[in-house]
């Protein structure tokens, strides 16, 4: 009897190795080594690369959606702390990883999101999954007067996501997490409530 691959398994390490190196540094021969997985094998769970990596894709979104729930929806603390212990989490991860790696979605959004209209829609949904959940801890932080409310909650929750993927792209081209920080203080102060 043969070997039963997982997906979820292969879709954890593929997921990995997409985040460290990207799309276009990788290739169908190296996913089948870092999986351990036969061609055929991989071509019974994925249609071609580009299906693997909107799975990927999916499976992160999964992953960094109950991540974010569980930070956001923590009403043990004020939504603004909320916030910010998300995203210095986030910081921190990044930073124990070298500062090399960051974050998929930001990641294949910057590299593919202008050239491949299938891969950028999938992030682009997952993105917006995870603007309607900061959104939501925004208004929160809007209606307890600990937020500025001078634009509106979604706007906020855009700029939150785009400004920690400008430091994230500044972060990895010096391999340093100084730029994630100063984003990180800037932004919590002029977000705070006057």
């Amino acid at each position: 009897m043969g070997y039963k691959h997982c997906k979820s398994t292969i879709l954890d390490q593929g997921t990995e190795l997409l985040r460290q190196k990207g799309y276009h540094n990788v290739g169908i021969q190296e996913i089948l080594q870092v999986c351990g997985i036969p061609k055929g094998s991989f071509y019974n769970f994925f249609k071609s690369k580009e299906d693997f990596v909107a799975q990927c894709l999916r499976h992160y979104g999964a992953e960094s959606t109950k991540l974010l729930e569980a930070y956001l929806r923590n009403g043990t603390h004020p939504p603004l702390d909320r916030l910010r212990r998300f995203y210095r989490t986030m910081a921190d991860r990044f930073s124990r990883e070298g500062c090399t790696a960051g974050c998929l979605l930001a990641n294949l959004s910057m590299e593919v999101g202008g050239t491949n209209l299938y891969l950028a829609a999938v992030a682009d949904e997952i993105l917006q999954q995870h603007n309607t959940l900061i959104t939501a801890c925004i208004q929160e932080a809007q209606q307890m007067g600990s937020m500025t409310n001078t634009f509106p909650a979604t706007h906020l929750a855009e700029y939150l996501q785009a400004g920690m993927a400008g430091a994230m792209s500044r972060m990895k081209v010096q391999h340093n997490r100084r730029f994630l920080d100063q984003w990180y203080t800037m932004t919590f102060t002029l977000l705070k409530a006057n």
